[in-house]
């Protein structure tokens, strides 16, 4: 055998041994090293299945954002300011009351102070128009509220003792009449809506039937007239049509004892508001003013008498608000508007529809002031009473305007010796 294979096959040889040994030892430490690295790693269950553990989602990082562009500037609005239409008087109004009594329909039927054809009544109407006339109400008068188209004049009609169907009555329709004086002055208002449509009614319910039926040529009362004058004073507050106290039977104040005063009105107002709540509308007391016609023109002849009739609250509690004379030929007078210097509440003159008088208001409607118009300009906003005054005291600064009252829907205005302020009726 050759020297070098002998010395592979035995082992016994000293450096043999000794190679052999490093070899084992280091392959010993690899496989410690092996088992250690195997025995670091945790334990799997047998029962776990082999799924692979689920990945982490990445953490979203934020989408760098580009600055917004700057808006484009839209062109300012410009500011619209507001214009108001009012009625000024440079001088103060001259009203005439007509007070009007009862009318027939009937050409042959003797009239008179009280008693007026309806036919006569159209002419009064169209005259009155043509004299640039236009109608107010009672509210209106007190109030201050003088508004009527420009170039007219205020003109206020009073019916007395009523409720008669040939004052005032509906058809089968449930329309006013054309044979009561209330349906001619409406459809007169119709034709000619400058003329305006407001009526006041002096009621008397104590004395008198209402006449519910037409038939022939006259109004007859026939069962269920108390419901038909009901509906009648029910319409006729819906149309501008109020009715106030004329006393419950007509007597004279002058000659009724001081502690009947009071009773007499109360109860003409408990006997309206009964009727109001047989048409339903209860309610409707809720918009009547106090006012008191005076029956035969008469005050009480006592000052007691008078301090108890200025006294009286209606049902609602309202004082008396204002007393109106009758009115005759021998003494025509003119009212005043309630903002005019002197204005008596509780004496206001009212004339007879007589045929001299209604001349005279006609005559004299030329030297009586007319309403005119001033356009009003107000910054943006709401139209409040200080907007209004800044824009009434500008106008005339600048010499659009005059002085004087300014009526808008928004109230009255006192522009008087450069300063101007609103008008509290009342005060």
């Amino acid at each position: 055998m050759p020297e070098s294979a002998a010395m592979m096959v035995k082992s016994d040889h000293p450096l043999i041994c000794e190679v052999s040994l490093r070899r084992l030892t280091i392959n010993s430490f690899l496989l410690c090293m092996t088992c250690l690295l195997f025995a670091c790693q945790p334990a799997v269950s047998p029962e776990a299945p082999d799924t692979p553990a689920p990945a982490a989602s990445p953490t979203s990082l934020p989408t760098p954002t580009e600055p917004a562009p700057s808006p484009t500037p839209l062109p300012s609005s410009t500011a619209v300011p507001i214009i108001l239409e009012a009625v000024v008087w440079e001088t103060d109004p001259v009203i005439p009351i007509l007070n009007y009594h009862r009318f027939t329909p009937n050409l042959w039927d003797e009239t008179s102070g009280m008693v007026r054809y309806l036919g006569d009544l159209q002419a009064d109407l169209q005259s009155f128009y043509n004299s640039g006339y236009t109608l107010i109400s009672l509210d209106d008068l007190l109030n201050g509220n003088i508004h009527v188209p420009e170039g007219r004049r205020p003109l206020i009609l009073t019916i007395d003792d009523a409720y008669f169907a040939n004052q005032f009555a509906l058809d089968e329709h449930g329309d006013v009449s054309r044979f009561s004086a209330v349906g001619a002055i409406y459809q007169f208002s119709l034709n000619h809506p400058d003329f305006g449509f407001e009526l006041a009614m002096f009621a008397n319910f104590g004395d008198k039937y209402y006449g519910n039926r037409f038939t022939g040529d006259w109004w007859y009362v026939e069962d269920g007239w108390q419901q038909a004058l009901a509906e009648t004073i029910a319409w006729g507050m819906e149309h501008h049509v109020y009715p106030y106290n004329h006393t419950y039977t007509h007597p004279p104040l002058d000659q009724l004892a001081d502690d009947q005063i009071q009773p007499q009105l109360a109860q003409n107002d408990e006997r309206l508001r009964e009727y109001l709540a047989m048409a339903g509308h209860p309610e409707y007391a809720s918009l009547l003013s106090n006012y008191v016609a005076l029956p035969y023109g008469k005050y009480p002849a006592w000052e007691k008498g008078r301090q108890l009739l200025t006294a009286y609250q209606n049902p609602e509690g309202q004082p008396v608000r204002a007393i109106f004379a009758a009115g005759y030929e021998y003494a025509p007078a003119f009212a005043q508007p309630s903002f005019a210097d002197g204005f008596d509440p509780m004496r206001l003159p009212r004339m007879a529809a007589i045929p001299s008088v209604l001349k005279l208001v006609n005559d004299e409607a030329p030297n009586f002031p007319s309403a005119q118009t001033c356009s009003l300009t107000l910054p943006t906003g709401s139209p409040d009473l200080k907007a209004i005054t800044e824009a009434i005291t500008k106008s005339i600064a600048d010499g659009l305007c005059p002085e004087g009252v300014y009526v808008l829907e928004e109230g009255v205005f006192l522009a008087r010796e450069g300063s101007v302020e609103p008008f509290i009726p009342g005060e």
